[in-house]
């Protein structure tokens, strides 16, 4: 019997419509769906998929991810995952491991697919629609028009202030518990005005703040900020 292959399906921002043709195809085709899970026991991407895919008789994964930045116990954590995955990929069966966004920005999926393909078993990547594509849809702002630079910026960059003075527009990703620390330099940058939020894009709680404020308490892990 052969080995299965290992999925990594982009299930898009929030919205089950924004999931492409292929992601469904390739979900619907999987016996095996795994999706990371948190520590409040929080599917996110598979209840997106769930809007979009019957998963009805199909084995349901869930993969924890410790939210923490310390990259040796992320690194463990991935090579466990993926030990997991390969599982089920000994026993002929393809896995469609589900990640929010694009799988090629900022993902959980690009850490365990290096794993997995180093353990000898073979991968492939479904693209999907970014968090910040369709936060510039739900803002109505371009990202970028004629020879303009776009530039996607991680909130916990060491020299923020230097990145914010970049020419062009800005996405600023996930600022969640930092969202003070992120106002503050737009501020000393004279970008507050130039600046819209938007949290849990496409989800239930989706909530769009076109001018910022410093408000921590309606931080929220999935949040993003375009700067035009």
């Amino acid at each position: 019997m052969g080995k299965g292959k290992l999925y990594g399906v982009s299930v898009g921002p929030g919205e089950p419509e924004l999931l492409t043709l292929k992601a469904v195809r390739i979900i619907e085709k999987c016996p095996v769906v795994a999706s990371p899970v948190t520590r409040k026991g929080e599917t996110v991407a598979l209840n997106i998929a769930r809007g979009a895919v019957d998963l009805s008789g199909k084995e349901i994964v869930e993969l924890p991810f410790p939210m923490s930045r310390d990259r040796a116990a992320l690194m463990e954590n991935y090579a466990r995952v993926a030990a997991l995955l390969a599982e089920y990929l000994d026993k002929g069966q393809d896995v469609a491991m589900l990640n929010l966004g694009d799988i090629s920005v900022y993902s959980t999926y690009s850490y365990v697919d290096e794993e997995v393909r180093r353990l000898g078993y073979e991968t492939e990547w479904v693209p999907g629609v970014t968090s910040f594509c369709a936060v510039a849809a739900k803002l109505r702002r371009d990202l970028s028009q004629w020879d303009e630079m776009l530039h996607v910026i991680p909130s916990s960059v060491e020299n923020l202030d230097g990145a914010l003075r970049l020419p062009g527009n800005k996405i600023v990703m996930k600022p969640g518990r930092e969202l003070g620390k992120v106002v503050a330099a737009l501020e000393r940058n004279g970008l507050l005005d130039r600046a819209g939020m938007v949290q849990n894009c496409g989800l239930p709680n989706e909530r769009i703040v076109p001018v910022i404020t410093a408000d921590e308490a309606s931080t929220d892990y999935f949040t993003t900020i375009l700067v035009k």
